[in-house]
């Protein structure tokens, strides 16, 4: 061992190195390698011999001197002293090759690192690209640090797999099926899939799904033991929520309505139920709508045909969503239009930019066919202006 004397920032310091060359770790006990992973963690090349006890913590101090002595003779590392009070005190440390010595400890190396983001990036950015309503949320977790990502990646892969599978159910059985426990998705996970997702569109339930309605229509049930009728006249209750499982035999249509009114903002809904026009039946159309939605509405339609209007926020996600709501009216035989979607309606007042998931779907909708020409002047005006609003500030 060598050691010599370098003149650093005018105070006389000397450096002692080993000159054997690094080929692994000297043995070390269990305590001794957890408090050397502590210190690999930063990928700086030279540290402060303080902020390495910082890092120890109290209950190691008692190791780090033949920890730091034994890293030294491996090899693995210089020690930089300086001369205080009398004597020559440890003030700084330098890793000779600090990624072999991560490696060699089972530290992810700064290179490994990059490799990890990048190969992240590229996950997140073929996972928006092949399915565009996941963008949204894809984008927002791509944001979040390397260890967020890793996390919500296979979230978002078992939401996809759950789409495809066309499964339905609560959000503790999405859990269990992600992650294996009923509880396995945390508070904050749950917050990001909700901003970014309409989860009950994809039969994710907090409760059992719904068909929300008001208006003219009404439903009954006669029971074959009494020979009873129950009656659900919705006009007389503000709007329900009936269980989409319930739109079936034996219940049947007892007062039919002239014409369907489709509105997916909640909060419209709630306001147009309390001010319909006779003969008009509300229904509240809850984004992408689920499986059990889409057989619920196709039951009613059958049992109480009727034209439809459907209102969507004017945004390219709006029209692929009233086009979805429209084809149960195609399927039927019966007459669709969009309603209070026209940039008439909504331009001078507040918008917001289209972002790079909106555009994908307005490219989707150039190749569209059949595109009513209400929405594909929507579409063309979304195109050329870039912005893009919410129907809550006017319907």
């Amino acid at each position: 061992m060598t050691a010599w004397h370098i003149e650093m920032r005018g105070k006389h310091k000397r450096t002692r190195q080993s000159f054997q060359n690094f080929v692994t770790l000297p043995a070390l006990r269990p305590a001794q390698l957890a408090v050397l992973q502590r210190w690999l963690k930063s990928h700086a090349q030279e540290r402060a011999w303080q902020s390495l006890l910082d890092a120890a913590g109290m209950d190691a101090l008692d190791r780090v001197d033949d920890l730091r002595d034994g890293l030294l003779a491996a090899g693995a590392l210089a020690v930089k002293e300086e001369f205080k009070s009398g004597q020559w005190r440890v003030s700084r440390i330098v890793w000779r090759d600090l990624p072999a010595v991560q490696q060699a400890a089972g530290v992810t190396t700064a290179a490994q690192h990059a490799a990890q983001r990048d190969d992240l990036a590229a996950q997140w950015r073929a996972l928006a690209d092949e399915h565009p309503w996941l963008a949204a949320a894809a984008q927002a977790a791509a944001q979040g640090n390397a260890t967020v990502q890793a996390q919500r990646l296979p979230l978002l892969l078992a939401l996809l797999e759950w789409q495809q599978a066309q499964r339905t159910g609560l959000r503790q059985d999405f859990a269990l099926a992600a992650r294996g426990h009923t509880k396995g998705i945390t508070a904050s996970e749950w917050e990001w899939l909700d901003a970014h997702l309409s989860l009950e569109n994809l039969g994710i339930g907090r409760f059992e799904p719904l068909l929300w309605l008001a208006g003219s229509l009404g439903l009954q049930k006669k029971s074959t033991e009494t020979q009873s009728v129950q009656v659900l006249a919705l006009q007389h209750m503000g709007f329900v929520g009936v269980p989409c499982r319930q739109w079936a035999a034996p219940w049947s249509v007892c007062q039919a309505p002239k014409r369907y009114w489709l509105v997916e903002n909640r909060a419209s809904f709630e306001r147009q139920a309390a001010q319909l026009p006779a003969g008009v039946c509300l229904v509240w159309l809850p984004g992408r709508p689920s499986d059990a939605w889409l057989q619920a509405m196709r039951w009613l339609l059958s049992q109480a045909p009727a034209p439809a209007a459907i209102s969507c926020d004017p945004d390219p996600a709006g029209i692929q969503i009233a086009l979805t709501a429209g084809q149960l009216w195609v399927d039927a035989g019966l007459s669709w239009t969009p309603e209070k979607m026209s940039p008439d309606v909504w331009k001078d007042g507040i918008t917001r930019a289209l972002n790079d998931y909106d555009r994908r779907v307005l490219a989707q909708l150039q190749e569209a066919a059949h595109l009513p020409t209400a929405l594909a002047d929507l579409r063309d005006f979304m195109r050329d202006s870039g912005v893009k609003a919410e129907q809550e500030g006017w319907v």
